[in-house]
């Protein structure tokens, strides 16, 4: 969702500065990119071990939060090229689509609501609904399992991280990655089934 349907990654970062200062951490752009398509708890577990204080961490999180929402009911949150485009054709051609975000199910759904989506997936799927964030295969099995477990070949999903290509492939499902912040690795170019710019690109291509 975040970095895909929404040009969200960029607010998430901003808070997670604002919270950083606020708070007396040192919080770069090269420390940040590691936590991108994986979840609340990987990174509240991850920035524990490497501050030594899940309270100081914790707090950082609930700050950050808090920032992020404030942003986003102040100025909106802007759709990825081509998400519209994409999402009704899909709904023209009766393709089910399943949002599978690593995200907090309050923040999905702030999210959507935000942009008048809340009935646009068929179903949802949060972080907090799975053991393992990416790049564990978790979120997406579960995803294919609510979608009723069709052919693998029947199924596609979009990433825009390189955790999510890795937990695509984890699990067994293919992939298209549309990258937004991080470019797409060695590693990921081999895993995706194809890499496109945007998602009206992915329209294209489905169309093809």
């Amino acid at each position: 969702m975040d970095g895909l349907v929404f040009d969200s990654e960029r607010v998430y970062f901003k808070g997670n500065q604002l919270a950083a200062k606020e708070l007396g951490m040192d919080f770069s752009f090269a420390y940040y990119r590691q936590y991108i398509g994986s979840g609340t708890k990987r990174m509240i577990d991850k920035m524990t071990r490497d501050y030594g204080n899940r309270q100081l961490i914790e707090k950082f999180i609930e700050l950050s939060h808090q920032n992020v929402f404030k942003m986003i009911k102040q100025n909106g949150l802007p759709l990825k090229k081509g998400f519209r485009e994409l999402s009704q054709y899909l709904r023209n051609q009766g393709i089910m689509q399943v949002l599978a975000s690593s995200n907090d199910r309050q923040a999905i759904e702030l999210f959507l609501h935000s942009s008048n989506l809340d009935n646009n997936f068929a179903h949802l799927i949060s972080g907090e609904d799975v053991k393992n964030s990416k790049p564990a295969p978790d979120i997406f099995r579960k995803a294919w399992e609510i979608a009723g477990s069709p052919a693998r070949k029947q199924v596609l999903v979009l990433e825009d991280s390189v955790n999510g290509i890795k937990a695509a492939h984890h699990a067994q499902l293919p992939a298209i990655m549309v990258p937004d912040l991080l470019r797409p690795t060695n590693e990921t170019q081999k895993l995706a089934r194809a890499i496109l710019p945007d998602l009206s690109a992915v329209c294209a291509y489905i169309k093809a």
